[in-house]
């Protein structure tokens, strides 16, 4: 894959090198020191099947998730990929999981709707079935092997830290915010909204920061739309100072709707999470104050590296169960020096 990987953890550095030694790439030569999974003769197995669902193919940051995966079902002769939309959908997802059990799969890659999969995943990893969770955090640590993404009170606490940033940029003696939020019920939106709120406590409130309302709109950009304009219509001009948004397509949406109703003093106060292209493009252009910036590529990627070293690398050397990526901030000050996700 040509995805660049960041400073992830020096696990990582030690798994990648690791892989070098033991593979030319994609797995294609297995020698006889690798620690391969075992059929039940106590034979290597040559190729495994990996049951992947992904919580939505629909939101732009899943979508990069998936279209890793795709060119992974290309790049990797070891690993045959199963892949599965779970459309936002929990039961969905549930029933997805209980199909790879079934089919006993020999791993599950997920990106989980919410914490109502894990039982489904605790079952799973009853049966021998090693889960490996990508970016999207889940509660039970007994319902996962490896978890592969960002910290998710992290993300919060750092969208917080660039709302302060302007705050302090703009010298705002107040800020009254319209607070979007990602699908409720998820642990990442649960991690994400506590970490912000966390900084808030710190050092926000005292700050003049004021939550006028926290909206729901599981990240989709046609219902941020909509619920914004109904926040502009209630709250005219001066009563709103910014707009803080769990994803890209929240912030993306959240702009779109302040131009449309004409109320350019929101223009460049949107402080989001993520950077797809719109969104780089839009902080370049003073639209957007900034965001926080994971790569769903990039999890994807260093997940399935993990995949790759637990059946055909070195097991052991997969000592850290939380392998956790960057969450920089990006403003008009650093926008130039990173590049989009996607």
């Amino acid at each position: 894959m040509s995805r660049r990987l960041k400073n992830i953890t020096i696990v990582l550095v030690a798994v990648s090198m690791l892989l070098c030694a033991c593979s030319s790439g994609g797995g294609k030569d297995k020698e006889a020191g690798q620690a391969g999974e075992k059929t039940e003769s106590g034979e290597k197995k040559d190729k495994i099947t990996v049951g992947a669902t992904l919580s939505d193919f629909t939101i732009s940051f899943q979508a990069a998730m998936y279209n890793e995966l795709l060119d992974a079902q290309k790049e990797y002769d070891n690993i045959e990929f199963i892949l599965q939309d779970g459309a936002s959908d929990s039961a969905l997802q549930v029933n997805q999981i209980e199909t790879f059990i079934t089919q006993k799969v020999d791993a599950i890659l997920i990106n989980a709707v919410s914490d109502a999969v894990e039982p489904s995943l605790k079952k799973a990893m009853e049966a021998g079935i090693p889960v490996f969770a990508v970016n999207r955090s889940i509660s039970d640590e007994n319902a996962y092997s490896y978890f592969i993404g960002a910290n998710d009170t992290l993300s919060g606490e750092q969208m917080a830290n660039c709302l302060l940033d302007m705050i302090e940029k703009e010298k705002m003696e107040s800020c009254n915010i319209i607070y979007i939020q990602g699908v409720i019920g998820a642990t990442y939106q649960t991690l994400r909204q506590g970490g912000f709120d966390s900084i808030m406590e710190e050092k926000g409130y005292d700050m003049g920061v004021n939550i006028l309302e926290r909206i729901p709109c599981k990240h989709d950009k046609e219902t941020v739309i909509s619920s914004v304009q109904n926040m502009l219509n209630k709250y005219p001009a001066g009563e709103i100072d910014a707009i803080v948004c769990e994803g890209p397509d929240d912030a993306v949406g959240a702009l779109q709707a302040v131009q449309s109703a004409g109320r350019t003093e929101l223009v460049g106060k949107i402080v989001g999470m993520d950077m797809p292209t719109e969104v780089w493009d839009a902080i370049k252009a003073d639209k957007i104050y900034g965001t926080v910036l994971q790569d769903p590529a990039e999890q994807c990627e260093v997940g399935i590296k993990t995949i790759e070293t637990y059946f055909f690398g070195d097991k052991d050397s997969l000592t850290e169960k939380f392998i956790e990526t960057d969450l920089p901030m990006v403003t008009a000050e650093n926008v130039n020096d990173v590049t989009p996700s996607w």
